[in-house]
């Protein structure tokens, strides 16, 4: 996988997660919301129920008999009332009372009632008994009020209040009780109507006198919805806004951690590049990043190992390439002492003579003046071939040099060769005879000169060279093999290059010192490869060129 597609992948599993949290937190808000409105305890109107919701609490009984439900019977009391099964006779068939009565219809004219048409005949009634009627028939008795010390406590116990209004239904007297604010003659009508949305209920009772006895109570079962929905609301606004906090806080913690997952890296990469500017080619030492036994990417940072193995690389190669420069510029140096050298050396000779050629105070003979001539000749050719050497080696490297190849037999060629030169230790060559190749005919031949001229110079008088031909791998291959000392190691190393120079001109070996160099360029240029090895018993070099 590419690293583009590794790190798209890595951002995706990031923003997975964080979505994964979000709708987590918003889940657990939404349910603490639910379980918060569900833990409250509702209590519904019973009034409000229709026939089909009432019928599934009440149960039929294999003796005959009906049964409410227990939460039918909660329900009930919770409205402050009783329920009574009833058939078209009027006969109760089931009660939420502690026995099975018969129904006074008079009482039931008189109180707060419903009643719902059922299937099979059957007829329930719900008769609410509000506590507050019930002391208020304890309290108006044979129109009389008749208060006693058991009565006080039992209305001290529910904190209820007892209070007389005249006609025009203002307050003229507290009986018992705490000081309410006084009701109107509305509020005292309409008190006992939409019970769990009142906090206070009311009985009254009209008096012999035209004055009106009023019982009155907080509501212990005080349910309103507009409270219970603003306390909703309330908390609702205050998940939210805890939410958006939480999310606020949760994006700037997970972009911290985002950047310094992705930051940590490229602060190392970049680190690792100012040091690859500074020759510095070691890799910052990052425990955090690294593993300490391995010496890895940790798991998590794994991702960049792919970068981390290019720099690698790049250090490697630019490591190398310092080496090489240093060791190139080691070399050239050298070679400049060397060339100085060798240019000097026959630059000496020549001005040296002519000094002496042009002095008055010596009178030189003839055959002295030939001899300097001579020499000053010598020196001034060996220069001028140093000169074409070193230039012809730069256009071989410069693709300067143009190629007339033409289709040669390589063993004819060798042939002829070996019975043009001079050299006596060159035996004729043997191998294949049936080989052919394209070459260029006249630098192959001073590549020749170069290879075998150096076989024959620098091995003792009378050391045989052989020369064979043999195909391998579709592959044209001349072996030059000498019977002399070898090559020493340092110099087999160098063998090539055009800025070492194992000899000077002060040798008997006559020659530029870039002859190999120029043999190998010309031997590369017609897309062929060199190579030399030497031992004590001798040196072999093989050169090989493509069948054509």
């Amino acid at each position: 996988m590419r690293l583009s597609s590794k790190i798209s992948l890595r951002f995706l599993v990031y923003f997975v997660v964080f979505y994964a949290v979000l709708f987590l937190v918003t889940f657990g808000m939404f349910a603490y919301i639910i379980f918060d409105l569900l833990s409250k305890e509702a209590i519904s109107d019973i009034r409000a129920l229709e026939a089909f919701e009432i019928e599934s609490d009440i149960a039929k009984q294999p003796d005959g008999s009906y049964a409410f439900s227990e939460d039918f019977i909660k329900l009930a009391k919770q409205n402050s009332g009783h329920l009574y099964l009833v058939d078209q006779a009027g006969e109760v068939l089931a009660t939420t009372e502690q026995e099975i009565l018969s129904i006074e219809w008079v009482a039931i004219q008189k109180q707060d009632h419903a009643v719902w048409e059922l299937t099979d005949q059957l007829f329930l009634l719900f008769i609410e008994n509000q506590p507050v009627d019930l002391l208020l028939g304890k309290l108006y008795i044979n129109n009389k009020i008749q208060m006693n010390d058991e009565l006080e406590k039992e209305f001290s116990s529910v904190d209820a209040a007892v209070e007389i209004y005249n006609q025009d239904g203002i307050r003229e007297e507290i009986l018992y009780g705490d000081v309410y604010k006084a009701l109107s003659s509305m509020e005292i009508v309409t008190n006992s109507q939409d019970y769990f949305e009142r906090k206070e209920i009311t009985a009254f009772q009209t008096m012999e006198n035209g004055k009106v006895l009023v019982v009155r109570m907080p509501n212990t079962n005080y349910h309103p919805f507009e409270p219970a929905l603003i306390d909703t609301m309330k908390k609702l606004v205050f998940s939210i806004l805890a939410f958006h906090l939480f999310l606020f806080i949760f994006t700037i913690l997970f972009s911290i951690w985002i950047g310094y997952r992705f930051g940590r890296p490229l602060l190392y990469f970049l680190h690792r590049i100012e040091k690859l500017s500074v020759k510095d080619y070691d890799p910052p030492n990052d425990k955090k990043l690294r593993s300490p036994k391995s010496g890895r990417f940790k798991r998590k940072y794994r991702i960049y190992e792919e970068v981390d193995k290019s720099l690698a690389r790049l250090a490697n190669t630019l490591k190398s390439n310092e080496e090489k420069i240093i060791k190139t510029e080691k070399l050239r140096e050298d070679w400049i002492t060397g060339l100085s050298h060798d240019l000097k050396t026959p630059l000496s000779s020549i001005y040296g003579y002519s000094i002496m050629l042009s002095s008055n105070e010596y009178t030189w003979t003839p055959i002295e003046v030939q001899r300097f001539a001579k020499t000053m000749q010598e020196k001034s050719i060996y220069m001028n071939a140093l000169i074409e050497d070193l230039t012809y080696t730069y256009q071989l490297k410069n693709d300067a040099i143009q190629l007339n190849k033409e289709k040669l037999n390589l063993f004819d060629f060798l042939r002829s060769y070996v019975y043009a030169c001079d050299w006596n230790d060159i035996q004729e060559p043997i191998g294949n005879k049936d080989i052919t190749v394209y070459l260029d005919a006249k630098l192959f031949e001073r590549v020749l000169d170069n290879l075998v001229g150096n076989a024959v110079k620098h091995t003792p008088k009378g050391t045989k060279v052989h020369l064979e031909i043999y195909e391998k791998d579709s592959l044209a291959c001349l072996v030059i093999r000498d019977e002399g000392p070898g090559i020493p190691k340092v110099a087999l190393d160098n063998l090539f290059n055009r800025y070492y120079r194992g000899t000077n001109t002060t040798s008997e070996i006559s020659g530029t010192g870039l002859g190999l160099a120029i043999s190998k360029q010309l031997i590369e240029a017609h897309n062929g490869t060199i190579l030399v090895e030497s031992s004590k018993i001798g040196t072999l070099v093989t050169v090989t060129f493509p069948i054509e």
